[in-house]
């Protein structure tokens, strides 16, 4: 949240700077001014608050990460990446309110649109295979369970969990 709000109050300080300096000089000491307003406003809009909501998921802390989340007006004008780990995190956020079809859903975005590595796209497999497994969809949790061990991990917590889900497939 504090970080959201630096930026932008960066972003009116270039911009007001810019237009002082302007007034005064011109528009040549200005001009790297507004340069760096866009580019704070472009990164504003292009990754948002993901990125601090991810590292708030994994501290646990899910209450703060949807706070975040909720800060973005537009999740459609996210880059890609910042775009799947938005998803990412929804899905997993609505996993622990019991929420599972739309856990599902935001976490097939999230699969589509391609996480960064191997764990966060096993971790989501796996939990799209867990929907499945108990919502008695077994070929569909098969599929999403051999995604996810398709998946190259070193999480023992994802290997276990794979193990176990498998067995109960069984």
């Amino acid at each position: 949240m504090f970080y959201h709000k630096i930026r932008v109050g960066l972003f009116f300080l270039f911009i007001g700077l810019g237009i002082l300096l302007n007034i005064q000089i011109g528009l040549t000491p200005a001009w790297y001014l507004y340069v760096t307003a866009a580019i704070l406003m472009l990164t504003h809009f292009l990754f948002g608050t993901v990125w601090t909501a991810f590292s708030k998921m994994r501290k646990g802390k899910m209450i703060e990460a949807e706070t975040l989340l909720n800060q973005i007006r537009r999740p459609e004008w996210l880059a890609k990446r910042p775009k799947a780990y938005f998803h990412f995190i929804k899905g997993v956020i609505a996993l622990q309110k019991k929420e599972l079809d739309e856990g599902a859903i935001s976490l097939k975005k999230a699969v589509e649109l391609g996480l960064r590595n191997e764990t966060d796209t096993a971790l989501a497999n796996l939990n799209l295979a867990h929907i499945a497994f108990s919502q008695k969809r077994h070929v569909e949790a098969k599929k999403y369970l051999h995604n996810a061990k398709v998946c190259k991990t070193d999480d023992l917590m994802i290997k276990q969990n794979l193990k176990q889900l498998e067995s109960a497939l069984k």
